[in-house]
């Protein structure tokens, strides 16, 4: 293989597949890999039940923004959530739901923009307000700037209803802070075969 020579320099350039494959196998992967979406607990720490003077599911939905691969987590008793259409939202039918969860702890993943929709399986719950509409939009969230409460239910006290994670599992802002550490390294890599190639 043929030593790759620049301007009046007759330093050979041996770095520089070792730095095309650093670009190529490290920094392009890490931006082209979505952030891990984040997890709203739907009804903060009392979970999806029928809403109080202090709770509205339409307020809460409005003042959180949603994305293409988070998810909603659901933790009730005695109670369903069902996925309907909006026609079925908007008449508390809960007849024919697309799907029905009746375990007690449901995560819906949002994979596709557009408008869902929830009500509970429970006759009258639907009708004292336990329905939920989410609109999800295209593009993943980008992490916030300063740690705290992402989303919160009302009269929950900002107890921070969103994290990166599903109940239990790791964080993605992890997930996301080490992908940007794994960048970071690799155009730290390749600054210094930039600057010892001009040498």
């Amino acid at each position: 293989m043929a030593a790759l020579m620049i301007g009046s320099s007759s330093k050979p350039v041996h770095l520089l597949p070792a730095l095309a494959f650093v670009l190529a196998f490290v920094a392009i992967p890490v931006l082209a890999t979505p952030a891990q979406g984040l997890v709203f607990h739907v009804g903060g720490p009392r979970g999806w039940r029928v809403p109080d003077a202090n709770t509205s599911y339409g307020w809460w939905a409005m003042n959180n923004r949603f994305h293409v691969g988070d998810q909603l987590y659901f933790k009730y008793e005695n109670d369903s959530v069902l996925l309907v259409t909006r026609e079925e939202f908007d008449a508390c039918n809960a007849t024919e739901p697309l799907s029905r969860f009746a375990d007690g702890s449901t995560t819906v993943r949002l994979d596709r923009p557009g408008f869902f929709c929830f009500i509970s399986g429970e006759p009258g719950h639907c009708e004292e307000g336990q329905r939920l509409i989410v609109r999800v939009m295209v593009h993943p969230a980008e992490p916030a700037p300063s740690p705290g409460p992402t989303a919160y239910a009302p009269g929950q006290g900002g107890d921070g209803s969103a994290s990166g994670s599903s109940p239990g599992g790791s964080s993605g802002v992890a997930a996301v802070a080490a992908g940007g550490v794994a960048l970071a390294a690799a155009m730290a890599a390749l600054c210094v075969g930039l600057v010892l190639l001009l040498e």
